[in-house]
């Protein structure tokens, strides 16, 4: 019983112990995740702070650098942080990991203990009832032993009785024989006989004592055996007593190990609900992920061809220009007019499907933050900033399209302009300087769309490199260092 108790201490203390490993760990992730939101906080900063020193009124050429030196600098915290994160996610699932392991190690042992136990408590219920089989033994030989104690004292009573009534037969006899002497008269042969009968009586008297005083020592030794047996009782009685008390004792003990055992599997079970939570939120933002990289790869396609039939225009433009600008004004005025309205309806085209294909975009990451805001509170902020800011970004790029055919439309119509007041060397000189500046868009316009095509490997990398636990918001933090660098590209 000390035994089992002390195994009891035991597995308390080393279940106290590991709920104090849990609230520490639990303590230590919570304090890495306001560490992560305050680094997040602080990139957040930097970027705003970044974004502010772009806006300064500088030269062209000090902008594009401070914008270059910027985006490295944020791009390389963005990288830190988002290795800090992916460590600290490591670290997330492999205390999870072990948290599982040691939960199953600690049902494994009280399984055992359990086993251990019910086996114990089976060999003091065998020895219980052998004491029992024992002591109904004893009880029966207890009660034959009283029962002959009882017939060898009516025995005794009965010889007793017997000899008491053969004495008297005797005394009457001898009182008999005595007054037929008196009465007959003395004489010494009569006397030897008397002195002779009265010393037979005395040695029947005598061992009729001795008899009576061995019958009365066996009675005695008889009582001292049914005492010595009583005691022999009670004290087995007692042992039964302390038998029951040590198998209730380890009923309870066997009680309290099926709840700690039951609360074990309750807490294995919330563990792995909690696990397949996680990996199914990961593959749906996976999932979205995907199809957003699928339709912005579809995007950054449409814009490559519309950017590559624009330089084929702009070419043959130029071509005509040169070939026909000696042929007559009005001629190639008509014809810029032409494409001018070709090009002001094609991209105003597109310009609808864009904001089309945005708006759907924008309904879907809209419920996708509904879904994801039911299942996590800390998967809700991550997705909507990184999405809305996918959908600033590629209206910021809609703006640059439109501003860029603002500014080729402003082109064409300073080319009609000069083509109506200049002579013909100004016009080419002109024509010329207006082409270097048709040329210096166009290459603006391929800078655009190579920083979204960056962009857009930078989110499938980020996407390739998630982890499987996720720590604080949904989207991972390669997720949010492809955004830092949509929001820092110039």
């Amino acid at each position: 019983l000390n035994e089992m108790e002390c195994e009891l201490r035991s597995l308390r203390q080393e279940s106290q112990s590991q709920e104090r490993t849990i609230q520490g760990l639990t303590e230590s992730i919570s304090t890495k995740d306001s560490e992560a939101q305050e680094l997040y906080q602080m990139i957040e900063g930097q970027n705003t702070t970044l974004c502010k020193l772009k806006s300064l009124t500088l030269a062209q050429l000090q902008d594009e650098l401070v914008g270059v030196q910027s985006s490295l600098f944020s791009l390389g915290l963005e990288l830190e942080a988002s290795q800090r994160s992916l460590r600290q996610s490591q670290r997330q699932g492999d205390d999870l990991v072990r948290f599982k392991d040691r939960l199953n190690s600690d049902l494994q042992e009280a399984l055992q203990h359990r086993e251990v136990t019910e086996k114990h408590n089976q060999d003091l219920r065998c020895a219980l009832q052998k004491a029992r089989s024992e002591l109904q033994a004893k009880d029966a030989a207890l009660k034959e032993s009283d029962a002959e104690k009882h017939s060898v004292l009516q025995e005794k009573e009965r010889s007793i009785t017997q000899l008491k009534r053969s004495l008297q037969d005797k005394e009457q006899q001898l009182q008999e024989n005595s007054d037929m002497l008196e009465s007959a008269g003395s004489s010494k042969p009569r006397d030897a006989l008397l002195e002779k009968l009265r010393e037979r009586i005395k040695d029947r008297d005598k061992a009729l004592e001795r008899s009576i005083d061995d019958k009365f020592r066996c009675l005695e030794d008889r009582e001292g055996q049914v005492r010595r047996l009583q005691l022999a009782l009670r004290e087995k009685e007692r042992d039964l007593e302390r038998l029951r008390c040590i198998l209730s004792n380890n009923e309870e003990t066997i009680t309290s190990l099926d709840s700690l055992v039951r609360g074990k599997e309750l807490e294995l079970e919330q563990a792995a609900e909690a696990y397949r939570n996680l990996q199914w939120l990961k593959q749906q933002s996976e999932e979205k992920e995907r199809n957003t990289l699928r339709e912005k790869d579809t995007i950054i396609n449409q814009l490559q061809a519309a950017l590559q039939s624009r330089s084929q225009e702009t070419q043959d433009l130029t071509a005509a220009l040169v070939a026909r600008v000696q042929a007559g004004p009005t001629e190639v005025v008509e014809e810029l007019k032409a494409r001018l309205a070709l090009k002001e309806k094609l991209f105003q085209e597109l310009l609808s499907d864009r904001s089309r294909q945005s708006n759907e975009h924008q309904t879907q990451v809209q419920d996708l933050l509904s879904t994801l805001s039911s299942k996590d509170q800390y998967l809700q902020v991550g997705p909507c900033c990184w999405y809305m800011q996918l959908i600033d970004c590629t209206q910021r790029k809609y703006n640059k399209l439109n501003d860029a055919l603002r500014a080729e439309k402003r082109l064409y119509q300073n080319l009609m302009q000069i083509h109506t007041k200049s002579d013909s060397s100004e016009k080419i000189q002109a024509l010329h300087t207006e082409l270097d500046s048709v040329q210096a868009l166009r290459g603006q316009l391929e800078g655009v769309l190579a920083r979204t095509r960056n962009m857009a490997l930078v989110l499938d990398r980020a996407a390739k490199r998630q982890p499987d636990f996720g720590g604080g918001d949904g989207q991972g933090p390669a997720s949010r260092a492809a955004v830092g660098t949509v929001t820092n590209a110039p």
